[in-house]
């Protein structure tokens, strides 16, 4: 089995996405929505922080305002505050801790009632702390908040001053909250809706997916019709193929049987019918090469063999038919590629050069058809120049399509099924060559064919050395 490079993977998958648009369409909105997905939990996530920080400063600034209210009525009788701030702190988990600093001299303060009773009439030791009592001891109208520590060790710091009854600070309460529970309920609401939000992209990703599909079924039966269409055309077209020569065939029996004709126009009845017959045995050659090639059942013959010896006989072949039209059919074969070798299929060769000239002849109204071979660098080439109509590069860039065929005023009653150029690049192909087209609208069409030149026929390590089939495969 041929290994595969990382390129094959990339061409295929790149051809993939030229030909599936929706796919690209798919992509963009789900890059578009998991942008926003993201950016949304971000800004969810700052935005639950910032009103968690404002909801704790007016928690705390609510609950020190509360404090300060009842604290001066009770402040000389330790034991009450401290049953009553216990109790405070019972119904709010989040606090650290409450004190009552008293001023101590000019910078300090003594730490009057706290909340178990520890520490009680010693000094407090935190700067911020004593920073904080300060601010609050000259602004007595508001609580002091500071937010302090990081990650877990996250707390919020809160000082208020008590006033006494004509008004003047007499002591400074506080509060310390640590914000390690907070945090932890806001990351669980913020991975609850994390998880919601994470459903709803994967189902609304499921509904695009199924988008995408619906619009490749869309695109594939828009396919279909083109295909069906192109079907019906073609089984039009082969219906009226088919009933000209056999209109031809019966019109000139029908001649025949009045018995009195002469012996030269019954030859010529005789000839008119033979070409029609010929037409037709091509026609349904044509029809049944495409069925097997659809179904890979196309069998190929290769041998080594001197193309000019082809080149001959249907030269022969199109006499006739060359000088009904008043055309010049010539045959130019160099004497250096007289005897050049190539291996392909004589059968198939043959009908590759047939389908060629016959084209030729059917589109050069006036003018010359020539049948030439000559040895280049790169082979032995093969090729039929005429005269005739031409085309432009748009119809030579859909010539060897299926059905194609180059609809003119000049061509409009040329017959045709537009399977003769697709069935004979399929057959070039697979004889391992390659088939061109050079032409100018209005100045004629060159069709070059190009087969690898044989030199030692008795090579038996041959890399064409394969049967049709194989070579076929190899081509897929």
């Amino acid at each position: 089995m041929r290994k595969r490079n990382l390129g094959y993977y990339f061409s295929t998958g790149f051809r993939f996405l030229v030909e599936h648009p929706q796919v690209w369409f798919t992509a963009f909105v789900g890059a578009f929505i998991l942008g926003a997905f993201i950016l949304t939990v971000f800004n969810f996530a700052a935005l639950a922080q910032d009103a968690q920080r404002q909801l704790f400063n007016d928690r705390a600034g609510w609950l020190l305002d509360s404090f300060v209210l009842f604290a001066p009525d009770t402040l000389q009788d330790q034991p009450l505050m401290r049953t009553r701030i216990q109790s405070l702190m019972e119904q709010n988990r989040t606090i650290e801790y409450i004190q009552i600093l008293a001023p101590h001299g000019n910078d300090a303060y003594r730490i009057y009632i706290s909340h178990d009773g520890s520490q009680e009439g010693s000094l407090s030791q935190d700067p911020l702390l004593v920073r904080q009592a300060d601010h609050a001891w000259v602004d007595t109208r508001n609580a002091i908040t500071t937010f302090t520590g990081a990650g877990d060790d996250r707390r919020i710091v809160t000082t208020r001053a008590i006033l006494d009854p004509s008004g003047s600070p007499q002591a400074v309460a506080v509060v310390g909250m640590r914000l390690s529970e907070a945090d932890m309920l806001l990351q669980q609401e913020i991975l609850q809706s994390t998880v919601v939000l994470g459903l709803v992209l994967i189902i609304i990703m499921y509904l695009f997916v199924r988008h995408a599909r619906i619009v490749d079924y869309a695109s594939l039966y828009k396919k279909q019709l083109e295909v069906d269409e192109l079907k019906d055309s073609f089984i039009s077209m082969a219906s009226h193929e088919l009933k000209s020569p056999l209109s031809v065939i019966r019109g000139y029996i029908e001649f025949l049987k009045e018995g009195d004709t002469e012996p030269e126009q019954r030859n010529e009845y005789l000839r008119r019918i033979d070409i029609s017959a010929t037409e037709l045995r091509q026609l349904v050659d044509d029809i049944l090469d495409v069925s097997r090639i659809e179904m890979g059942r196309l069998r190929f013959s290769p041998d080594y063999l001197t193309p000019a010896d082809v080149l001959v006989e249907v030269n022969d072949m199109f006499k006739d038919a060359a000088h009904d039209k008043h055309l010049k059919l010539v045959l130019d074969v160099d004497e250096d590629a007289q005897n050049a070798i190539v291996r392909v299929d004589r059968g198939r060769l043959k009908q590759v050069m047939i389908n060629l000239v016959s084209n030729a002849v059917k589109y050069t109204f006036e003018g010359t058809v020539v049948i030439a071979q000559k040895r280049t660098s790169a082979g032995i080439e093969l090729s039929v120049r005429d005269s005739g109509v031409g085309m432009t590069a748009e119809e030579q860039h859909n010539l060897f399509g299926k059905f194609y065929r180059v609809e003119t005023t000049e061509t409009k009653g040329v017959s045709g099924t537009g399977l003769g150029l697709w069935i004979t690049k399929y057959l070039v192909d697979h004889m391992g060559g390659t088939i061109t087209v050079e032409s100018i609208k209005g100045e004629g069409s060159r069709f070059v064919i190009l087969f690898p030149e044989r030199k030692n026929v008795d090579t038996v390590d041959d890399p064409t050395n394969v049967t049709g089939n194989e070579a076929a495969s190899r081509t897929r």
